[in-house]
C-alpha cells in the first residue's frame, strides 16, 4: 500500500475515504508486455499504453479465486472490462499479498529478549530501526507457505484459525507453516479451497496432526470442519479462545513462553463467557490466560447489522453516555440524517438483550466515532469505517479526550462514555474532523499506556503484545509504542504474519504445541 498522490491518475473511486492505494509490483514479464507490447503488427510503443490499470484478484466477494479461464468467463464477465489469459494452467490458488510500509520508527525486540529480564533502561527496551518497516495486512503470493522458525522441536498440530481471513497453521519439528490468505469461510467454495490447500502443504512437509485447534465460536465454519474432522479421523480437538490466540501468534514470532500482557483489539471474538469480546487486556503465557481488563460493553441494535451500519452502534453509545440522548443526536446531525423514527425503532431494539448482544469491541468503538464525524456510517467491507477513521488524522496533534478507567477488584473496564460526549462537544464547535480523529486516536493509546501501566504495577510483567486488526491503524501504533517504551515496556508485535484474523492459525497451533510437548507428547 502506498500514499495517494492527488495528480488525476487514479480515479477518486478507487480505495475511497482513504490516503492509501494497493500498488501491485509486475512479478513476470506478461506484466511489462501488458503495458508495453505493441498492439498491432506496424506499431511502434514509446510510451506505456496505459498511465495504471484497475485490477481485481479474480473473485466474486467472499470466493476463493477463480483460476479456470472459462470458469473467469462464466463468472466474471459481469464485473469486469477485460481480460488477461494464459495458456498456462494454474496449479495452486493464491491471492497478492498486501504491506504497508510502517512509518513507526521504534521495532520489536527479538525474540531472545522476551526470554530475559528487560533492561531497566527504555532506550534497550525496544530495537531502534531508523529506517521504514513492513507490515502484513495480507500474506500471501511470494511469502506463503514459508515457515517460521520456532524455537525448537515440538509436536505436528493444526491450527484452523477463523472466520474471517482465514488461515491454517501446521507445525513440523522446530517451524510453524502458515497457509496462505484463504479468505472468509462462509461459502462451500472457500471450504473447499481450504481442503485443497491443506492437503498440498500437509503432503509437501508430510506432517500428520496428532492435535487440531480451532476458535471457541460455535458457529464458526472452521470450529465446525475442525470438530467434524477430528471425529471422523480420531484426533483431539482444541479449543483457543480467538483473543488469546491473537497473544499466542505473536509470543509464537517472539518465542515467549512467559506471561506477558496481552492487548487484542479488533472488532469482534467469541469469549469464554459467550459475550462479544473485542477490546481486551490480558495476563497470557502457554497455560492459559486471565481477562484483567476490557473496554465496556455496549449494545448492538441488531447483532451484525450494527457492525454493517456503523451510525446503529454509534446510537448505541450515546445511550449509555447517560445524559440528553436526542440532544446530542441533534448535535451530530443524525436526527436529520436518518429520521426520529428510525432512531426510536433503534434504540427500542437497542434496549432488547435478544435483539442487541452486547460487546466489547475495539472495532465498534472506532465505527461509532466514524459515525458520529460522518465519514462513514455503512461499512461495505471489513474495517471501511475504521480506515476512513485513521486517514483523517493529522501529524502534530497531542490533545486527547477524558477516559474514564473503573477498577473492581483488579479489573479494569474502561469507560469512553466522556471521550463520545468531547467529540460531540467538538463537533458542535466545528472543531476540525482531522483534529477530532487525532484526538481520539491519540485517547486510544494513552488507554492502553494507562492500562498497561497499572497491570506492570501489579503483575511485574514487562512484556506486552500487540495484536488484532486495529493494530494495522499506523496511526495509533506510532502513538501507542512510544508510550509503551518510555514506561520501560519490551514491546511484541506481530511481524511475520498479519496481525489481524490471518494470525489466529499461529496462536492456535504454538500454545497447543507447547502444551503437548509440557505433556510429553
Amino acid at each position: 500500500m502506498l500514499k495517494k498522490q492527488d495528480n488525476g491518475t487514479v480515479s477518486d473511486a478507487v480505495s475511497p475515504n482513504n490516503d492509501h492505494l494497493g500498488c501491485m509490483l509486475p512479478y513476470t514479464p506478461l506484466h511489462y508486455l501488458l503495458f508495453h507490447h505493441p498492439m498491432g503488427p506496424a506499431q511502434r510503443v514509446k510510451d506505456p499504453h496505459f498511465k495504471a490499470l484497475v485490477m481485481t484478484s479474480g473473485n466474486l466477494s467472499e470466493e476463493p479465486i477463480v483460476r479456470d479461464n472459462e470458469e473467469a468467463l462464466k463468472k466474471l464477465s459481469g464485473l469486469v472490462d477485460g481480460f488477461l489469459m494464459h495458456d498456462r494452467d494454474i496449479f495452486m490458488r493464491v491471492d497478492d499479498s498486501v504491506v504497508r510500509i510502517a512509518e513507526c520508527g521504534l521495532r520489536i525486540a527479538n525474540s531472545t529478549q522476551t526470554s530475559k529480564k528487560p533492561s531497566s533502561d527504555p532506550e534497550h527496551s525496544a530495537i531502534r530501526i531508523p529506517q521504514s518497516a513492513m507490515s502484513f495486512i495480507r500474506r500471501s503470493r511470494g511469502y506463503a507457505p514459508d515457515p517460521i522458525v520456532l524455537a525448537e522441536s515440538g509436536p505436528e498440530v493444526l491450527g484452523c484459525g477463523a472466520d474471517v481471513k482465514n488461515t491454517f497453521t501446521l507445525t513440523k519439528g522446530s517451524y510453524a507453516v502458515p497457509s496462505q490468505h484463504i479468505g472468509d469461510m462462509e461459502n462451500f467454495e472457500t471450504i473447499q479451497f481450504f481442503e485443497e490447500c491443506l492437503a498440498n502443504l500437509k503432503a509437501v512437509y508430510r506432517v500428520s496432526p496428532a492435535a487440531i485447534v480451532h476458535d471457541l465460536h460455535p458457529g464458526y465454519q472452521s470450529t465446525r470442519w475442525a470438530l467434524s474432522q477430528g471425529a471422523e479421523k480420531g484426533i483431539a480437538c482444541h479449543g483457543i479462545q480467538h483473543h488469546y490466540a491473537h497473544i499466542g501468534s505473536v509470543m509464537a514470532e517472539h518465542g515467549a513462553k512467559g506471561k506477558v500482557i496481552g492487548v487484542a483489539f479488533d472488532g469482534t471474538g467469541y469469549g469464554t463467557d459467550g459475550a462479544m469480546w473485542g477490546g481486551e487486556f490480558l495476563v497470557a503465557d502457554i497455560n492459559g490466560f486471565e481477562r484483567v481488563g476490557q473496554f465496556r460493553s455496549v449494545p448492538l441494535p441488531g447483532g451484525e447489522a450494527a457492525i454493517r451500519e456503523p451510525w446503529k452502534t454509534a446510537i448505541s453509545y450515546i445511550m449509555t453516555m447517560g445524559n440528553d440522548a436526542w440532544r446530542s443526536l441533534d448535535a451530530v446531525g443524525f436526527t436529520g440524517r436518518y429520521g426520529k423514527k428510525d432512531i426510536e425503532q433503534i434504540m427500542a431494539v437497542a434496549r432488547s438483550q435478544e435483539f442487541a448482544p452486547l460487546s466489547s469491541g475495539a472495532g465498534r468503538l472506532f465505527d461509532a466515532i466514524a459515525a458520529l464525524l460522518g465519514v462513514c456510517d455503512h461499512n461495505t467491507f471489513e474495517g471501511e469505517a475504521a480506515m476512513a477513521l485513521e486517514a483523517l488524522c493529522l501529524a502534530g496533534i497531542d490533545d486527547q479526550y477524558v477516559v474514564e478507567l473503573k477498577q473492581e477488584n483488579s479489573y479494569t473496564v474502561v469507560d469512553f462514555s466522556a471521550t463520545i460526549s468531547g467529540a460531540i462537544r467538538d463537533l458542535e464547535r466545528g472543531i476540525e474532523k482531522g483534529f477530532i480523529a487525532s484526538k481520539f486516536h491519540n485517547t486510544i493509546a494513552a488507554c492502553i499506556r494507562n492500562v498497561v501501566r497499572k497491570l506492570k504495577e501489579r503483575t511485574g510483567i514487562r512484556d506486552v503484545a500487540l495484536s488484532g486488526g486495529a493494530f494495522q491503524n499506523h496511526y495509533l501504533l506510532n502513538r501507542a509504542i512510544p508510550l509503551l517504551v518510555a514506561d520501560n515496556m519490551n514491546v511484541m508485535l506481530n511481524r511475520s504474519l498479519p496481525c489481524n484474523d490471518a494470525c489466529i492459525s499461529l496462536g492456535q497451533a504454538y500454545i497447543m504445541r507447547e502444551r503437548l510437548k509440557q505433556c510429553g507428547a
